[in-house]
């Protein structure tokens, strides 16, 4: 019983450490719609001055949220209205399903005039610069840094990532919650935790093999 308990729980480490995860806007999510790849050039650190942050999720502390209705442009957009081009940082990027951030701060990323969600016409707001305990807070919607539009707003996402930056996310999938668990713990640990774990597996895993084989 023992055994079987240890070996689930390896399958479980496992099969988590080897899944990216599902999360939309998850650093950890390597489809279209995660931040795997900005994560790669980025510093993700939870003390950071440069927040990412995905529809449906908010700041309190600086009562900043994203909203999760669409932004659409018909005109002025990537191929697809639901991916507007906007302007950030001096940059045109595109904004693959964003929405609108709102909240006090100056607007450094918005959408273009006729940009619109329901019967509400833009410009819409996409990045804001903050000031709080005599220091300036950036933030960005998640959407400008998916994987769908890296390579489009790559040099724009280079230029953020100078800078560390926490990604805030409304919930994860377990995938997502156990990446985020490892990033915290030293890798000189995890590794043989990991294998420590697979190998417990395939150790039941023989032994079961050769009582069948007995039987």
């Amino acid at each position: 019983m023992y055994r079987a308990a240890l070996a689930t729980a390896a399958v479980i480490i496992a099969a988590l450490y080897l899944t990216p995860s599902a999360t939309p806007y998850s650093p950890y999510n390597t489809g279209p719609d995660g931040l795997s790849k900005t994560a790669e050039i980025c510093q993700i650190r939870d003390e950071a001055d440069t927040i990412i942050i995905a529809p449906g999720a908010s700041i309190p502390t600086l009562n900043i949220s994203a909203s999760t209705a669409q932004i659409v442009d018909l005109l002025i957009n990537g191929g697809d209205p639901h991916q507007p081009i906007a302007k950030a940082n001096g940059y045109p990027v595109v904004a693959a399903n964003a929405t609108p951030l709102t909240g006090p701060g100056r607007a450094i990323a918005y959408t273009s005039p006729i940009s619109f969600v329901n019967n509400t016409q833009g410009p819409f707001t996409l990045g804001l610069a903050v000031e709080k305990g005599g220091k300036t807070l950036y933030i960005y919607h998640a959407s400008l840094f998916t994987n769908r539009v890296f390579e489009k707003n790559k040099n724009f996402i280079r230029d953020v990532c100078l800078r560390p930056v926490k990604i805030v996310i409304p919930r994860g999938d377990p995938s997502h919650h156990f990446h985020e668990l490892a990033a915290h713990v030293e890798k000189k640990w995890l590794v043989p935790l990991l294998l420590a774990a697979i190998g417990l597996y395939l150790v039941h895993r023989r032994q079961t093999w050769q009582l069948r084989r007995k039987t």
